[in-house]
C-alpha cells in the first residue's frame, strides 16, 4: 500500500534518510533552519517595495527615521 502511495523511490531512500536524521539531528535542524531563513529573506525582500536609496538593500531596515535618537 505504501508503494502505491509514495512509489518505490521513497521505499528505497526512506530508511537511509531516517538513519541520517537519527544520527545527526542537529545537522538536519541547522540545514532546515538555514533553508527556511534564506527562503524568508528571499520572499520578504521581493515583497517589500522600499523607496530607499540605490545603496539601501532593505535587509537591516529597523523602521526608524535614521536620526539615531538625537535631539
Amino acid at each position: 500500500m505504501q508503494e502505491l502511495l509514495f512509489g518505490p523511490l521513497l521505499l528505497n531512500w526512506g530508511p537511509p534518510i531516517i538513519g541520517y536524521i537519527r544520527q545527526y539531528p542537529w545537522r538536519v535542524f541547522a540545514a532546515v533552519l538555514v533553508i527556511v531563513l534564506l527562503i524568508d529573506l528571499m520572499f520578504r525582500k521581493r515583497s517589500r517595495g522600499n523607496g530607499g536609496d540605490a545603496g539601501d538593500s532593505g535587509i537591516f531596515d529597523f523602521g526608524g527615521d535614521g536620526d539615531c535618537g538625537g535631539d
